[in-house]
């Protein structure tokens, strides 16, 4: 009997568990259906039009929940997004047909296909969305030796470039997020703002040396005491209950450095009118009740720059210097030719005409107040080598010198691909440098170098010549000379094999100043070098692209 009421049980159970089987397979098909259905019409046959964006990471939430707004109606919009930082970005955009580009800072537009992004004003084009500034954090003795020196991004450089200083920084890989960029951007764009550009070249070279680059997607934060983390205030907002009690946060006192997540539409998308009219409306959305509610809680401004409610947050200070203008492409240039060396790829050909031994024509007898002036031979040979390091293997490296007679020049080496022997035989080369009367073939040989480099053409890298020069035949006063050199250029140039000039006066202000004016026509990029610091400064500004505005 009990075995007959345990095997009934038994049986009614299995049945049951049968029923219940076949319940959940027909809700489960019928749910595999819908959810095939949905992906069969596509989410583009359940509203007439989709728009493909690209964001970075830390934007990606607003962007879902401004599309959730734009869901329902016969004249829906599908926002399909994908999320990218940095410089894949620029795949990204190709590979998803973007139609709209969302990055963390405006200035990652150098590296967008050719013509990708419309017309600024096109469709809002260039408008910021959101914004967040960036903080100097740090511990608290090192934060007064911030504010000692005033508070600002310049005091920082100053710190980071003096050696022994003890103040090492710490941030996000430049090339992988905005926060990066944008913080590495603003130590060098201080010294740029302050002393120019081939100064700025050189902090941030020498700032590497005491930096610890995040290479994956947590903050820069410090761990250790004379660390300084830059970090945006969206990644401080969610962590400040947890962070240290004693951190020092500073904005900046000269500078706000500020990230602008800004709105990009494709040209192909402003050219097509739906696409055009669901961008004005997602473009809208981000400023509903919606939109407006995810910038906050993604911990970014709004474009009414009010920092978001979040607990802990009056510990950070409010910015109030203004806000460094958005880096430039050759500026974003000079961060990435920091930070990797296949970015100072070149096909470099230098040029010397040195005469001076350092007690004539080459530097001023007085030279201003705190430079050391050193012989212009050795400034040469020193800023040679330091070229030479830092140009990585597969760039090409040649080295000319003026000399009497006819062509005018002799070439010490032969433009070659740059590997350990050839800059074993470049090295030995500079060794043997020397000051020199040389002749008056120097703007015979500027063309003629130029040609060279053009002829010898390489798409996979920068092209350029670079010329040191002491002025010793008063070349830059000979005004028909530098015109006819100018003519000549001009004549050389393709616009397929853009090549760029670079003129480094060895001491004379007056004579590189003349030059600058007289050269305008053909872009070429003419400075002064009084130390090895100018001229270490000056090759760094060329092997980083050598771009100017």
């Amino acid at each position: 009997m009990g075995k007959h009421i345990a095997g009934t049980r038994l049986v009614g159970t299995l049945l049951r568990g049968l029923v219940l089987l076949l319940a959940v397979g027909l809700v489960a098909g019928a749910g595999w259906y819908v959810l095939r259905n949905n992906s069969a019409n596509g989410a583009e046959g359940s509203c007439p039009t989709t728009l493909h964006v690209v964001t970075a990471s830390s934007f990606a939430t607003v962007v879902s929940a401004a599309g959730r707004t734009l869901r329902g109606g016969d004249d829906c919009v599908l926002v399909d997004t994908t999320s990218t930082d940095g410089r894949p970005a620029a795949g990204q955009l190709t590979q998803s047909r973007a139609d709209l580009w969302i990055p963390d800072d405006a200035s990652w537009d150098v590296i967008a296909p050719p013509q990708f992004v419309a017309k600024k004003d096109t469709l809002n084009a260039y408008a910021t969305l959101a914004s967040s500034p960036i903080y100097m954090v740090t511990d608290p003795a090192t934060g007064d030796r911030i504010n000692a020196g005033g508070g600002g991004w310049l005091a920082l450089s100053g710190l980071l470039n003096t050696k022994n200083s003890g103040v090492k920084l710490v941030v996000r890989n430049p090339a992988m997020s905005g926060d990066g960029m944008v913080a590495a951007g603003a130590v060098g764009e201080a010294v740029w703002l302050e002393k120019g550009m081939d100064a700025s070249s050189l902090v941030l070279t020498n700032v590497l040396n005491v930096t610890r680059t995040v290479n994956h997607d947590l903050a820069a934060i410090p761990e250790a005491p004379g660390e300084v983390g830059l970090i945006p205030e969206y990644a401080l907002l969610a962590t400040l209950r947890l962070a240290k009690t004693d951190r020092r946060y500073i904005v900046g006192t000269d500078h706000t450095a500020l990230l602008r997540y800004t709105w990009l539409p494709a040209a192909t998308a402003a050219a097509n009118p739906k696409k055009a009219a669901a961008l004005r409306r997602l473009y809208a959305a981000f400023t509903s009740a919606e939109g407006s509610r995810a910038i906050a809680e993604a911990g970014l401004r709004g474009p009414d720059n009010l920092r978001p409610i979040f607990d802990g947050a009056n510990i950070l200070p409010e910015p109030t210097a203004k806000p460094f203008e958005v880096l430039q492409p050759h500026h974003v240039q000079h961060i990435f030719a920091t930070w990797d060396p296949e970015d100072r790829r070149s096909n470099l050909l230098i040029v010397v005409d040195l005469a001076s031994n350092g007690t004539s024509s080459g530097a001023p007898t007085s030279p201003p107040p705190g430079k050391q002036v050193t012989q212009p031979i050795e400034v040469l040979r020193n800023g040679c080598l330091v070229l030479s390091g830092l140009m990585p293997v597969g760039s090409r490296l040649g080295l000319w010198e003026i000399n009497p007679g006819n062509p005018g020049y002799r070439k010490l080496m032969p433009t070659d691909r740059l590997d350990d022997a050839t800059r074993a035989s470049f090295e030995k080369q500079v060794g043997k440098l020397a000051a020199h009367r040389t002749g008056p073939g120097l703007f015979d040989t500027i063309a003629a170098a130029y040609q060279s480099v053009r002829d010898d053409y390489h798409d996979d890298m920068f092209n350029q010549v670079l010329v040191f020069t002491d002025d010793q035949n008063k070349d830059s006063a000979n005004t028909a000379a530098v015109d006819a050199l100018v003519q000549k250029l001009t004549g050389l140039q393709d616009p397929n094999k853009p090549v760029t000039v670079s003129i480094v006066v060895l001491g004379k202000k007056d004579s590189a100043d003349r030059l600058k004016t007289a050269l305008k026509p053909i872009d070429a990029y003419v400075d002064n070098a009084l130390n090895s610091d100018d001229v270490q400064a000056a090759f760094i500004h060329v092997v980083a692209g050598g771009l100017h505005e």
